[in-house]
């Protein structure tokens, strides 16, 4: 898993590998960029949101719970779509310019997330679960970032063999509003990271070796996935 997840950071998906059954931990992180587009009302100015200067510009920190719920609403159609195994409802999310940066700081195309998403759905088998939780919300203008925490759970092919593999990831992800709705821009600051392979942890960012110990974090990385 070397990008963020998902179909994307997480996050999503091997950047430095090569595409084939057997992909290795670098791959599994295009699991982790989730790819959110579904439409979502604008932030109305008012006592639900908090208004301060970020790089010269104002920016609106949002708290209102109707754009929560709607946010909260999309995120359900993506896990649907995730869960569902469909490549072509996943890649809907996507604004036409997407771009992504892995938390090793590599820069991933719409072309090479495409390619990616598209990859992982012919590795997949059920039972496949897909989760977000949403933190902080800021708008600027047409322009939302969502901070969010995901969770992608599946069975794919690894070193040969059918494997449970589970990653969560938190990043942050820039939607713009446009006419059809939003559309999910760009992801970054993809960071705590943590992969499970049949149940054991593994290394983010390394080939995976079915024979190696467990990979046992710094005390500065999360060290329970069960949070």
């Amino acid at each position: 898993m070397s990008h963020p997840t998902a179909w994307g950071a997480g996050s999503a998906w091997a950047v430095a590998g090569k595409v084939g059954v057997d992909m290795d931990l670098r791959s599994i992180s295009t699991s982790v960029v989730i790819l959110c587009s579904l439409a979502m009302p604008h932030a109305a100015e008012g006592p639900s949101h908090d208004v301060k200067i970020k790089d010269g510009r104002a920016v609106i920190k949002d708290k209102s719970k109707p754009v929560r719920r709607a946010l909260e609403e999309s995120y359900a159609r993506l896990a649907e779509a995730i869960e569902r195994n469909d490549a072509e409802a996943i890649l809907a999310f996507r604004h036409a310019e997407f771009s992504a940066v892995d938390f090793q700081g590599r820069m991933w195309s719409t072309e090479d997330m495409t390619a990616r998403t598209r990859e992982m759905v012919a590795l997949i088998r059920p039972p496949i679960h897909a989760g977000f939780t949403l933190g902080t919300i800021d708008v600027d203008g047409d322009e939302a970032v969502v901070t969010v925490r995901q969770s992608f759970s599946r069975m794919q092919m690894m070193a040969g063999e059918l494997r449970k593999v589970e990653t969560s990831v938190t990043q942050d992800e820039t939607w713009v509003k446009m006419q059809e709705g939003w559309r999910l821009r760009f992801v970054e600051n993809v960071h705590d990271m943590m992969w499970y392979v049949d149940g054991k942890r593994v290394e983010p960012g390394k080939p995976y070796d079915p024979a190696a110990l467990p990979f046992e974090p710094k005390l500065s990385e999360p060290a329970d996935k069960h949070e």
